[in-house]
């Protein structure tokens, strides 16, 4: 989903919750995609009473998390069963009760079995599904996804595994607002209409961007943060506030429910970049800095990346400002200025973040708007780059010949990691000044010491800007771009 349609998507979840709880033995379930549904409808088919027309047993295989509800369902489908008159035996899956039951249920037609877990152990296991399997009634098997690829499951039986909840962002949400409507329940089941009303003023924008950050294992305590929020809603309804929550306290509850148990081990100042790439790339030009004018500029400031190897980008802006307790003025986060970057600014707007980007004005490309840090290393430093490395190519070269003349290559991703070795092995501090001045202006808003160049900041900034250096904006351009490479 686009976030416009997931916008539309929560704001009606907020208006008109009717269509995103779900009903099976008197026991509600909170969703909304069609994997969602989808298992709902089978669990409900299970619990119907069977019309006979079916040549053979239906049985099926079920996967879900922890705190996903597995246990839950298996219970819904047992209460529905017993009230269609079907009749029902439910197993909990230890390996001693279980496997005797479901030898003794081996030629019952009659009786829908319901198996709840499976052993660890693989030898018991393996007997638990193979007797399910062999049973001459309907069965349905409840288990982690650990056992997905179990070799005992039969190809031919329907398997059904639903991602986790951190894959499903509107089932996320419209689960966690359905925990918060059970705790506003008054005595009579019903939510107050007051209480109804401040969700809807709910500040749409930093609810879905907190709503984001992944629960992983803390999915088994939503019911907290859900009484949280609630509380919350109830003593705003309770004082007559006009809004139920600001931003900022909706961000300080889930910062809380996310950081518990959380050590902080970075000490001053921290900036926040992309990836590992990005923070290699400014550590080298620290080390650079310090070995030419004799000033750290790591001194009082930690470069973090916002996750390790696959797993940085920006989309993990928000997890880290709720898992890390991010605060303007302590805090930078600095991105590429491209969409994706321009996207979570806006997310870490609404929780009070404060956002630099790369500014494309002082890149030694110099060609486009929008620019990644690779942009802000000489020209000529990448041409010696591929030079000692003919066998790669850049992704793209854009070059302009009109003034500013400059030129720009675009790294192909699966190379940075050579590029990234290289520079720290032959790059000099020309090399990089750019980058540098950028670092300067993170520790010039943290009033850090700096370079006495940045005391004359709009000079150095203004020479970056409009001078022509061959080597820094154009570099060598060497004739093997044109050639295509030898097959």
């Amino acid at each position: 989903m686009t976030p416009e349609e997931v916008r539309d998507a929560v704001q009606l979840l907020l208006c008109d919750f009717g269509s995103f709880s779900h009903q099976l033995g008197g026991l509600e379930f909170y969703g909304h995609s069609p994997e969602f549904c989808d298992l709902l409808q089978i669990c409900g088919e299970f619990s119907l009473r069977p019309d006979g027309s079916a040549k053979t047993a239906r049985k099926a295989y079920i996967f879900l998390d922890a705190a996903h509800g597995k246990s839950s369902l298996a219970k819904a489908i047992a209460i529905e069963c017993v009230a269609n008159g079907t009749t029902v035996q439910r197993l909990d899956g230890t390996a001693g009760l279980t496997l005797k039951e479901l030898n003794t249920l081996q030629q019952k037609t009659d009786v829908l079995v319901i198996v709840d877990g499976v052993p660890d152990a693989s030898p018991a296991r393996t007997t638990l599904i193979e007797r399910i399997n062999s049973l001459k009634g309907r069965a349905i098997l409840f288990a982690r996804p650990d056992y997905f690829n179990d070799a005992s499951l039969k190809p031919d039986i329907p398997t059904v595994r639903l991602a986790h909840v951190d894959q499903r962002q509107l089932d996320k949400v419209a689960w966690l607002v359905g925990l918060i409507r059970e705790h506003l329940r008054d005595d009579s089941g019903q939510v107050p209409q007051g209480c109804s009303d401040a969700l809807r003023k709910l500040p749409l924008g930093a609810f879905i961007a907190l709503c984001g950050v992944p629960l992983g294992s803390k999915a088994s305590d939503f019911s907290f943060l859900a009484k949280k929020l609630a509380q919350a809603v109830e003593l705003a309804v309770g004082l007559g506030m006009e809004a139920a929550l600001t931003e900022e306290e909706l961000a300080t509850i889930f910062i809380e429910f996310h950081s518990q148990g959380v050590v902080q081990s970075e000490h001053g100042f921290r900036l926040w970049v992309e990836g590992e790439s990005d923070s290699r790339l400014l550590k080298l030009v620290c080390r650079l800095a310090l070995s030419v004018h004799a000033v750290d500029l790591q001194e009082g400031l930690s470069i973090i990346p916002l996750g390790e190897g696959r797993d940085g980008g920006t989309s993990k802006a928000t997890e880290v400002v709720v898992n890390r307790r991010t605060r303007r003025n302590k805090d930078i986060f600095l991105f590429d200025a491209d969409e994706p970057g321009r996207h979570a600014q806006a997310e870490l707007d609404v929780l009070d973040q404060e956002v630099l980007f790369l500014d494309s004005k002082i890149a030694c490309s110099r060609v486009e708007v929008d620019v990644e840090i690779e942009d802000f290393v000489n020209l000529g430093c990448l041409d010696r780059f591929y030079a000692a490395h003919p066998e790669l190519r850049p992704e793209k070269e854009v070059i302009r010949y009109k003034p500013p003349i400059s030129r720009r290559l675009v790294v192909n991703g699966a190379d940075k990691e050579l590029l990234m070795q290289w520079l720290e092995a032959n790059a000099g501090l020309d090399d990089l000044e750019n980058l540098m001045f950028m670092l300067c202006e993170v520790r010039s808003r943290f009033s850090l010491r700096n370079l006495s160049a940045m005391k004359d900041k709009q000079s150095w900034r203004r020479r970056l800007v409009d001078e022509f250096d061959p080597d820094r904006h154009f570099g060598n351009r060497l004739a093997h771009w044109l050639v295509c490479p030898t097959e």
